[in-house]
Parts: structure tokens; sequence; C-alpha cells
């Protein structure tokens, strides 16, 4: 059942001007079905915010709507059966007919969580919607505690009424609107960036909850989110927004993985996926990163007089909360400083003591040469401190976009020609020119956050303080905030920036502050801090992507430090390309390498069972097979890639438990082609010696490499740490792996594929080319016949570039592990073998049949 049902809806908001303003939605078709997560992302402006509104019923029934507005709205919207919007042309006049708002059914957190408080204490608005809900006080009260708990805010409980909304963190507003909503238990909850404002552990944490409640009680989630790590981990399906409309939808790892549409679009993408521009992380990495030195040049701090000295500085608010505590801090002029922390950590505090929007309570302080603790030099520091608030609510207040940066001008004295000038440029650089008369009210955050950082540039002054700069805006709006902010550096502009997003601090700062109840726990570079897992953890926050990815090759004796960005990846490959040396290995050097093993084995006898790892296995075991006496053999797999799909740090094996070693004596012969760092064939090993701690396992790779951090009971060549590894059955993958990450050897690589090896596999070869040429659909899977499809498989998986396989024993019981309809296909040494396997996983139709294998 559909819980929501968008057919063909139109919106343009009104403007009593008669100007009409192009559609904020176009042509709105979507289904969500109960109990669905859905996300909804895209870039800046492109109707994320409206859409919701709309499905919430507050467009277009809370809007005055002027005469003539026929063309301003058009189409349906369903809520759990019932029509919400409905926008009919009755001769030649609009009508427009439904429930409207949608409440309590429907839950609407928006981004700015103080545009929804009403009441004078939190426990009030907590309660606000269960009084018209008219429940009993005893289970008000029950559902109050329990949604503040859920959300983080459990200690606030016994302090609820007295407590005002307005006294919280940035991080606990937007817990507490959550917890108004959760507490009405709605069957619809619509989050619009509800998690803007949380440090990274508050993120996940809230949203977790969200998704729990979900599962429990199968309530539908909509969610508007950037955040790609957040939507790949929740979201069952994403709806990609552009100008107004849908452009896509589907499974987020499915839309996270297209790079034309990330790129064409401003979304961002999971920071593993921009690391993988230059780096494929799988199952068994060729490229050899030998141990070599490498030294990332970075920038080093800014050394020079500070601007900003602080010297045990302490502040408490008027109900006795303690917020600064013994604050010690100097910040050298034209450095750019990363302050970050958890919600609620001092950051904010201590920011506006060093803008002089507070004095501090005891202690020194001196900026820009004035004392903070001076009414009359507070005065004069606006001149000389910029302040971009988390809120940009709380420093908006002209009525025009023009109207607002002008103020700033006016302020330091520039008026006339000299400030239209700066006004058009600064306008210009922040996506804002086609907003320069609009009404700020009618901005969305991500535009009004923009507009608060151009109105505190355009004077340049000497200090810019700017909190969450780039919250709300789409990947390339984010990008050209802070490369404006990098160049006002640049030019000697002190630039303090509250962030909670790690990425910043990697990729812009030199230096981090990190602070804890009202301490500063840590004052060093952005590496140490990601190195440091008690301060990460004390203050809840965590590394990127591109550090967690780096310490795995720390951990390896790869890297003397962690690399923090991807374009210190990109440095490192760069680095690695002039090192590369290359070989390349046929079916038959594969063959010739198999009988190597196979009599280094006689010594310890023939093995009862065969495990081969897929894909990088197959190939070897297949030439095995015949050699061991027709031994029994299974298919693991074992990847980098998680269960959706995305890249990690981690090893995961899968196969495992479906295993059927016999039992008796002897020996488990455990088939990989190559070991590198060793890493995989640790953790492979490390699964098997758990599932069965009975077993002898005997490892066998074609070949091994010097570093590795585990060494195979038998292999047949040692290669060295600095070599490439190209099989000939992998030519479309290698091809795009070159092209990434060592385009310079391109050239070598395509002269090596040009004709096929002239031996007695040339014809399998062909025979899978001339195979492929009459599919014309990428399949989903191939299925094949195990251990006498073994070769072929592997050939059609590079070909079609299909990484699920799923082997099929001759003896194999009946498993369903594909859709009846789904594009697979099957390989099998006879028309028999084919149908057998389509039947035990579950296949009706076959797209191809692989015969005589």
């Amino acid at each position: 059942m559909d819980s929501i049902t968008i057919s063909d809806f139109y919106w343009r908001y009104p403007n009593f001007t008669g100007i009409k303003s192009n559609y904020a939605l176009k042509g709105i078709n979507l289904s969500v079905k109960e109990g669905e997560f859905l996300g909804i992302t895209g870039p800046s402006g492109s109707g994320k915010t409206t859409l919701c509104y709309s499905i919430a019923g507050l467009i277009p029934h809370q809007l005055k709507l002027p005469l003539n507005f026929q063309d301003g709205i058009k189409g349906e919207i369903s809520v759990l059966g019932k029509t919400v919007t409905k926008a009919d042309i009755i001769n030649g006049e609009l009508k427009l007919s439904g429930t409207g708002i949608t409440a309590p059914d429907v839950g609407l957190v928006m981004q700015d969580p103080e545009s929804q408080f009403l009441s004078m204490s939190v426990m009030n608005e907590v309660s606000l919607g269960l009084q018209l809900m008219g429940l009993e006080k005893k289970e008000m009260l029950k559902r109050i505690k329990d949604a503040l708990e859920l959300v983080g805010l459990g200690e606030l409980y016994d302090y609820a009424e007295k407590i005002h909304p307005s006294e919280l963190s940035g991080g606990q507003k937007q817990r507490l609107v959550i917890a108004s909503f959760l507490a009405m238990k709605p069957r619809i909850l619509i989050l619009d960036e509800p998690t803007s404002d949380l440090d990274p552990k508050g993120k996940m944490e809230v949203i977790e909850t969200i998704a729990r409640i979900k599962k429990e009680s199968g309530m539908t989630i909509i969610l508007v989110e950037h955040n790609p790590d957040v939507m790949l981990r929740f979201a069952d399906r994403l709806a990609l927004l552009y100008e107004g409309s849908i452009v896509k939808t589907g499974r987020p790892e499915e839309i996270y993985s297209d790079k034309e549409l990330i790129s064409k679009y401003n979304i961002y993408a999971p920071e593993v996926s921009e690391l993988s521009d230059y780096f494929s992380v799988d199952e068994s990495p060729k490229l050899g990163i030998p141990k070599t030195g490498f030294k990332i040049e970075r920038k080093k701090p800014t050394v020079s007089n500070p601007i900003i000295k602080l010297n045990g500085v302490s502040f408490s608010y008027d109900d006795g909360t303690k917020a600064l505590e013994n604050i010690n801090l100097e910040i050298e002029k034209g450095s750019l400083v990363a302050l970050v922390g958890q919600n609620g950590s001092g950051k904010s505090t201590l920011s506006k003591i060093i803008s002089g929007i507070l004095a501090p309570g005891s202690g020194t302080a001196e900026v820009a040469g004035l004392n903070p603790r001076s009414k009359r030099d507070r005065l004069k520091l606006p001149l000389h401190v910029s302040y971009v608030f988390q809120n940009p609510d709380h420093q908006i207040f002209t009525r025009s976009v023009t109207s607002e940066v002008n103020y700033s001008l006016k302020n330091a004295g520039i008026t006339g020609k000299e400030a239209d000038e700066k006004i058009t440029n600064i306008l210009k650089r922040v996506g804002l020119s086609d907003k320069a008369e609009e009404d700020p009210v009618f901005l969305g955050r991500g535009q009004k956050r923009r507009l608060a950082v151009a109105s505190s540039i355009v004077i340049k002054p000497e200090v810019l303080i700017v909190d969450e700069p780039t919250t709300g805006q789409d990947y390339k709006m984010a990008m050209e905030i802070m490369e404006i902010i990098k160049s006002l550096n640049e030019e000697g502009v002190t630039v303090l920036l509250i962030t909670h997003d790690m990425r910043l601090v990697a990729e812009y700062c030199r230096r981090a502050i990190v602070m804890s109840k009202g301490s500063i726990i840590f004052d060093g570079t952005p590496e140490a801090l990601f190195m440091d897992e008690n301060v990460l953890r004390l203050s809840s926050l965590s590394e990127p992507q591109s550090v967690r990815l780096s310490k795995g090759i720390i951990n390896a004796g790869l890297l003397d430090e962690p690399l923090i960005s991807a374009g210190e990846w990109l440095e490192f490959f760069n680095f690695l390309k002039s090192k590369t040396k290359i070989i390349f290995k046929s079916i038959a050097d594969i063959d010739a390498s198999a009988a190597k093993i196979s009599a280094s084995l006689k010594d310890a006898g023939m093995p009862k069972s065969m495990i081969y790892i897929e894909r990088g296995g197959m190939v070897l075991a297949s030439a095995l097979y015949p050699r061991l006496g027709n031994v029994r053999a299974y298919g693991i797999s074992a990847s980098y890639y998680n269960d959706i799909g995305a890249s990690t740090k981690e090893v995961f094996v899968r196969g495992v438990d479906a295993l059927k070693i016999p039992s008796g004596n002897g020996y488990v012969l455990v088939v990989d082609e190559l070991v590198d760092t060793g890493k995989t064939l640790a953790s492979i090993m490390e699964r098997l010696h758990a599932a069965f701690p009975k077993e002898r396992f005997v490892t066998c790779t074609m070949l091994a490499k010097p570093r590795s951090k585990i060494k195979p009971d038998i292999y047949a060549e040692e290669v060295s740490d600095d070599t490439w590894v190209v099989f000939d059955y992998e030519k479309n993958e290698a091809l795009s792996e070159f092209e990434k990450a060592n385009p310079a050897m391109l050239p070598e690589l395509r002269k090596h594929f040009a004709s096929y090896p002239e031996d007695r596999y040339s014809t399998i070869y062909r025979k899978i080319d001339k195979l492929c040429s009459n599919i014309s659909r990428k399949p989903t899977a191939i299925a094949y016949e195990n251990p006498r499809a073994l070769v072929q498989a592997r050939l059609l998986s590079d070909k079609l570039g299909v990484k699920r396989l799923i082997p099929v024993s001759e003896d194999a019981s009946a498993v369903i592990v594909a859709e009846p309809n789904e594009d697979v296909v099957v390989v099998g040494s006879t028309k028999e073998a084919v149908e057998r396997i389509s039947a035990t996983i579950g296949l009706k139709k076959p797209i191809a049949l692989v015969l005589e294998a």
C-alpha cells in the first residue's frame, strides 16, 4: 500500500507583483510505500523543501494565493488514502480541494528548528502536539520522557519545565524538534535536513533511532539529506531532484555509483567513491605499493604575530551554566583554524567572545588589538571581526538580498559605485546573482547561509568566524564557498572555521582546536587529531573516510602517516606510478603454475576438498581440479565492499557458512591467484578457522609478494612488491584500473590486449565474445556449474562487468538466490546442466545459455 501518491504536481510560489516566478516543482510523480525509508537529495534550490511542505499540506493551504493563479498549481497529492491537495480548473477558475495540513498523522521536522518553537519551555514544546491529540496526562508524560531519551536529551526531562528552547545549543534544538514529533507517533515522518547542526556521532545516533522506530512501528520516513553516507546506510530508495523535477529514483548505491549523475547534478559522492577515481579497492589489489619513504608536503601552520590572544578566559551564562573554563589560546594572523567539538562543547560561546558579542567573565582577551572585556572596544570589533552565524536568520533582517549585503558596506563607510561593484561581485561568487532583488524570507536555508557569508566577507574583515558554512549546500556550492574562504585567507584574513565536517578540516586547515565541556582538549594538526582515538571519542568526532582507509595501509606497514584527503591520495598514487612494473600472466601460465603446485602437494598428500576465492582463485582452481583427483570444490567470496555495495577498509568474507566440508582425515586446500598485502587471505583464514576449528587448511597461490602479512603455504612464484600483475582473463577490469591509477602505462596494456593469446584457450575467448555480443542488458549475476565452468564464468565476469557469481555444484540442493525473472547468465557444460542450475537457484528464464563449457 502507498502512503503517499503525487500525480503530475506543479507549484510556483506566488508573487503579488504580477511577475511570474519559475516553477519550484514541475511534473512531480512519486509514490512512497507504507514503511519505506525514502531519501531525497539534490542541489541547493532544487525543490526538496518545497516538496516536503507540499506533502505535509502546508503548500498551498497555508499560503495566501493571488487572483488568477490558475497556472501556479496543478496536480494532486494523496496521503494515507486522503486527498491533501487537488487543483482543478473549472470555468477558467482555480478550485483547490483537499484536507490541507496532515498532522498528527504526518510530522514535519523543518531545516530551522527555531521556526517550529511555539512555547516557553522544553516540556511545553514536546507536550503541545500531545495536548492537541487529547491524551491523558500520564500518557503524555510517558511519551515526553521516552521521546527525549530517544533523541539523547533524557537528562533534560527533570528540568524540562524550567529550560527555554533558546537556551539549548543548535544541535540540542534540532533534537528537541525531532522529539516533539516522535512523541506524537506519526504514521509518516518527514525530516528536512534534521541533523545539519549535529556533530557526526549525534547525527548517526538520531537517524539510527528513527530507522529503528521505523522498523519496529512501520512508520514511513522521508529524509532530505546531502550526506551520501547517511543515505547509503539508511534509505531504501533515493529520489534526486534538480530544478524542481525528479530526475532519478533508485537504490542509493545505484545513484551514488553513477559518477556522471553525481557530476551533472552537483550532489555529494561518498568519500571512498572520490578516492576510487584514483584507486580501486578490490578483492586482490594488483598495484604494487612498496614502502618507499613517501612523504606528503603539507603547508606548515602559520607562524606570525597572534591576532587573537586569550588567557585564562572563563564564561558562565546568567542561569549559572558554565560554558568556558580557563581558555588559553593564541591564533596567528593570517591562519585558517578549525574549531571543532560536539554540540554544547563551548565553540559558539568562544566565538562570540572573540567577535565581541559576549564579554569574558574572567581572564584577559585581545582581538585585533581590542579588548572584548571593554564595552567601548566591543562596539568597534564588528569593523574588524565578521561572524557568519550557524542560523542565518539571526543576522538577516532587510527585505532584499542586495540591501542585506549593502548594509555591511554602509557600516564600513563604502557607498556609491564602489558598493554597487562589490555587491555584484560577491553575489556572483556565492551564486545569488539571480536572487539580487528577492526578499530573503523566500530563500532556502542554504541560500540564506550563502547570503550571510556574502554579507560578512564583502568588507574583507581582519578576522572571519564562519559557523558551519557548507551546511545545506550542494557539493558544487559548498566547494565554491570554501574556495572563497580559502582565497580570503590567502589574502591575509584570519579564519576561524567552526564545523562538524571533518573533510573540510582535512582539506583546508593546518590547525585544529577541539573543545569538550568548555575546555580545549586538543590543539594540533588535523592528521594528529585523526590519529588520536581518545580525543575523537571524547569529542564525538569521526575521522574522514580517507583517513580510515589510510589507517589500514599504515597498519600494513606501507605508509608512515595518514593521507587525510582525496588530494593527498592523488599525490600518493602519482608518486607510485613512477615505481610500478607490470607483468602479464595468461591462462597457460596459470596452468603451468598448477602443475608446479600439484607436484609440491605430493608430500602432503591429496586434499579432501578445495576452497577457491571467487573471481581471484577460479582459474587456478580450474587448473588444479583434474590434478587433485577431482576433489569437491567450493567457492567463497572476499571483498572490500559491504552488503550495500559501499567500499570499506574491512574485508567482507561471504559463503563460509554454506560450506559442507567432508568429515574425516585430510586437509582442505584454499586457492587464490595472488597474495599481495595478505589482508584478504588473512581475513579468509580467520573466518575458516573460526567456522571449522578442527580442520587443517593449506593455502596456495600462483604468486606471492614479499611484503604480505601472511605467506601462503605453497606458491609457484614470487614477484616484487612494486609489480602490477595483469591476468589475461581480466582485460576490461585492468584497462579500467589503469585508466584511473596508471594512465602512463595504458598503451602497453592496450598493445598486449590487442590480440588473443594464441594457445588452446583462444577458442574460449572468442566464444565468450560471441556470446556477450548477443546480450543487450547487463546481467545482475552469473550462475555457473562448479567446477566445470570456472574459467568461462571468470571470463564472463570480466567481459560483462558482473561481480556477483553463483556457484552451483552437481549435487547442490535448491536455494532461492535469484528472482524468477532476474537477468542472470547461466553457464554449464551441457544443456541439462544449465536447466538444473536455473531450477536450483529459482530462475525461470536465463538471458543466455553457455553450452559445452
